[in-house]
């Protein structure tokens, strides 16, 4: 007959099988051993025969009604079977006899946490412990809880301590991953999960769990290993399948994310976080009201979700819906308020809604708490970009490129900020490797197409920007590109059609109704030129600038007093300064000489008002300070470029290139009998025109260094800080050719290098460039302007202000005359940020 102390060790030890035989044994001696009872009534409710064991138990507790671990392990047949209110009655009733019996309350802890009542659960598994310090569940079980409370110390501390107990405890090695994971230290979250493993390698939740692992530290395909071994030993687990979704989704399957989390919610339809995710699967399908619909289910189940209210806050985003977006995101922080990530959408959020000072708080604070995050420094950098502090723009998102250096987005977005310091061809190469990361995306094909715009790369502009269109048709801002490279393409009819077009999608958008304006203007209607752009004036956002555009399209037609009531309201430069050229055309002496003092004392003044006041200084007889401590004409610098600073070779390949027929031409109306090309043709990829920028740059910053009118002595450190921008473009004339009198408004400073030139008798102007103050445009009276003549020759440059009037005298030879003319402009968005 078997004894008590060998029943125990069966028992303890996990052999049911032998230790209902050794009870059947006793029970043969002594048919009412309330032990034997007992110990059949542990291994059958082990081996899952609940109603059997439940009979002996019961057996067991008539013959001995003393024994509280006997009432105890009849609650765990009715806590196996999901019966909370019974097996919390048989735990009580294990307590009326012995109020100190740990099993039972720690047994009543976790079912407070079954049922979500953390602190409940905290504090009755406390007191079994206490009261049994040694027994490793209770430990266990406490850094279960301390975890869901939040207190990954006190769960660390419990789960090592539950080791330190029994070292060799696959479930304990299990948790303790889960910890460290939630902890952030990934690599002790792995080596404590494969040392679970290693004691039990067919735990298909510790499987999971290694998944989960993998996932964060960015290894996905051995995430998706681990997760498929563990549904090959539990197939129908619903975590499982929705933990297989989420790695999916990273790896860019969404078919079959959208399927293993379907699946998963097959098996368990109000899991919250499985339609979460699910939400978060269509939303990057572009099915939003799919995503909208899934992401609201989840918080009907779990309304606390700070994660489902971030979720939220991106679908309503993508939806263009803001309030919402915002609302649902404050509300995640609300619940949530140190979670990086909400901070970081919230910045995304605030940027959309124009508010860049938020939108920057929010990044900062994202960064403060998750510094090394690639995402929000890739967002940072978009966001100082907005607020046109290209410097820190280009340190975040470099910062952020060395965190994740294949992230398509991060390229895209260096790519807008290279082209907004003027530097081209790093934006061009920038976005092709965003491309060359993610080919499909229509936002970098729309950048592609505006990079290659500015280089004067026309038809492969037109080809990215069609691209873009063939990917997201409806795409407002494309069609509006599109119809800015129509523009450059002289394609007038196009560029309306286009512009039309992104209106149609987008009938709020005063930008959209402004360029509108811009193109009937050059068609030549000014009625509809200036409805569109009385449309756009209602937008307070853009009100200034689109009243400095109906006064523009007044001032190019001669409605001069039409153009002074637009400007009515103007307190910009901008404003200011065109308000002060309508008043010199208008001949309003006394306006114009106040207005003039105005921008003087404030320094305002630019290109377009130094020329006004060197007109006027002369029509009234006064000597108002154009800014400059001297007279334009003193600015004129003609020199000769030898042979050792720019070849013969050179200069021909220039020439040849310029007459091979692959340059875009535009449209320019003071030009008779030439052409001109369109962007810039000193970002042309070749040796000649790269040797020729660098030419130019050093001759301007000789230029500053030795003249006195309109310089900068920093120059070359300015340019180095891409203060400045230098375009060029080349004039090709023929035969009676001549280029009307103009000057250069949105330049600084501006020049000429001759590559060929007509004949002409010695004396003979023909083909001078002649310097004058008279504006074309403003009155002359009884005053006479004096005139500066160049008479160049090929290899000469000249440089001088951009705010003289100058023209090219007709000239009558069979000789083409061919130059490169250049601007260069200050960056305004950097100058303002360096004043």
């Amino acid at each position: 007959m078997a004894d008590l102390a060998t029943i125990k060790e069966l028992s303890a030890a996990g052999r049911h099988q032998e230790c209902l035989q050794a009870c059947q044994n006793a029970l043969q001696g002594n048919p009412e051993e309330a032990f034997a009872y007992k110990y059949a009534g542990k291994s059958l409710l082990a081996l899952g025969q609940l109603e059997k064991a439940q009979q002996c138990l019961v057996k067991a507790h008539q013959l001995d009604s003393s024994d509280p671990e006997t009432i105890k392990d009849i609650g765990n047949i009715f806590n196996a079977i999901q019966n909370y209110q019974e097996a919390e009655k048989y735990y009580n009733l294990a307590l009326q006899i012995n109020p100190n019996y740990a099993p039972a309350i720690n047994n009543l802890g976790l079912i407070a946490k079954q049922q979500g009542n953390f602190q409940l659960a905290k504090q009755l598994i406390e007191r079994a412990r206490d009261l049994d310090p040694r027994f490793v569940p209770f430990h266990l079980n406490l850094g279960g809880i301390y975890k869901e409370l939040g207190n990954l110390d006190q769960a660390l501390a419990s789960t090592l301590k539950s080791l330190e107990l029994k070292p060799d405890n696959p479930d304990a090695h299990m948790n303790l991953g889960g910890i460290y994971q939630d902890l952030g230290n990934l690599d002790q979250a792995l080596a404590a999960t494969l040392k679970s493993l290693e004691l039990k390698p067919d735990n298909p939740d510790t499987h999971i769990n290694l998944g989960g692992i993998y996932k964060d530290l960015g290894n996905l395909d051995q995430a998706l290993t681990s997760t498929l071994k563990s549904l090959e030993l539990k197939p129908n687990n619903p975590d499982a399948h929705m933990n297989l979704g989420g790695i999916y989704k990273d790896l860019g399957n969404l078919d079959q994310a959208l399927a293993s989390t379907l699946k998963s919610l097959e098996l368990k339809p109000d899991n919250p976080t499985a339609h979460m995710n699910l939400g978060g699967i269509y939303q990057a399908l572009g099915n939003l009201d799919q995503a909208l619909a899934s992401t609201l289910k989840s918080l009907e189940l779990k309304p606390d979700n700070p994660d489902a209210h971030m979720n939220l806050g991106g679908i309503y985003q993508d939806l263009g819906n803001l309030d919402q977006a915002l609302a649902s995101t404050l509300k995640s922080l609300e619940l949530k308020p140190d979670n990086p990530t909400a901070h970081m959408n919230l910045g995304g959020i605030y940027k959309d809604l124009g508010n860049l000072d938020q939108a920057l708080a929010s990044t900062l604070k994202s960064l403060e708490l998750k510094p090394d995050n690639p995402d929000a420094l890739s967002n940072l950098g978009s966001i100082y970009k907005a607020l046109g502090n290209l410097d820190q723009a280009l340190a975040s998102t470099l910062k952020s490129l060395e965190l994740k250096p294949d992230n398509p987005t991060a390229h895209m977005n260096l790519g807008g900020i290279y082209k907004e310091l003027g530097n081209l061809n790093q934006a061009l190469a920038s976005t092709l490797k965003s491309l060359e990361l993610k080919p499909d995306n229509p936002t970098a094909h729309m950048n592609l197409g505006g990079i290659y715009k500015d280089l004067g790369n026309l038809d492969q502009a037109l080809a990215s920007t069609l691209k873009s269109l063939e990917l997201k048709p409806d795409n407002p801002t494309a069609h509006s590109n599109l119809a800015g490279i129509y523009i450059a393409l002289g394609n007038l009819d196009q560029a309306l059609a286009s512009t039309l077009k992104s209106l149609e999608l987008k009938p709020d958008n005063p930008t959209a109704h402004m360029n509108l304006g811009s193109i009937y203007q050059d068609l030549g209607n000014l009625d509809q030129a200036l409805a569109c752009l009385r449309e756009a004036k209602k937008s307070a956002k853009l009100r200034e600038q689109a009243s400095i555009l109906l006064a523009e399209a007044y001032y190019y037609n001669e409605l001069y007093s039409e153009g002074l009531k637009a400007l009515s309201e103007t307190q910009t430069k901008s404003g200011k300064v065109l308000l002060l050229s309508l008043y010199l055309c208008l001949d309003k002496k006394i306006e114009f000489n106040l207005c003039a003092k105005e921008l003087i004392a404030k320094r305002w003044l630019d290109q377009r008002g130094i020329a006004a006041i060197d007109h006027a200084n002369i029509v009234y007889n006064q000597a108002l300070d154009n800014g400059l401590n001297g007279s334009t004409f003193d600015s004129i610098v003609n020199q000769k470029i030898n042979k050792h600073e720019f070849s013969d070779a050179l200069l021909q390949e220039v020439l040849i290139h310029l007459s091979d027929g692959t340059l875009q031409l535009r449209n320019q109306g003071l030009l008779v009998n030439g052409s001109q090309t369109s962007g810039n043709i000193l970002d042309t990829p070749k040796k000649s025109f790269i040797e020729l920028k660098k030419l130019l740059i050093n001759k301007i910053d000789g230029y500053n260094q030795s003249c006195s009118i309109n310089t900068d002595k920093d120059f070359k450190a300015n340019w180095e800080k891409n203060m400045y921008i230098l375009r060029g473009w080349a004039i090709v004339m023929e035969a009676g050719g001549n280029l009307k009198s103009h000057n250069h408004e949105l330049g600084w400073l501006t020049g000429t290098f001759y590559l060929q030139m007509p004949e002409r008798e010695a004396n003979s102007e023909e083909g001078a460039i002649e310097f004058s103050h008279q504006g074309p445009r403003y009155p002359q009276g009884d005053s006479a302007f004096d005139r500066r003549v160049i008479r160049p020759e090929v290899r000469d440059l000249n440089i001088f202000s951009s705010s003289l009037f100058h023209r090219t005298v007709p000239f009558q030879s069979k000789t083409q005359r061919i130059c490169i003319a250049f601007d260069v402009q200050k960056n305004e968005k950097l100058w303002i940020n360096f004043n």
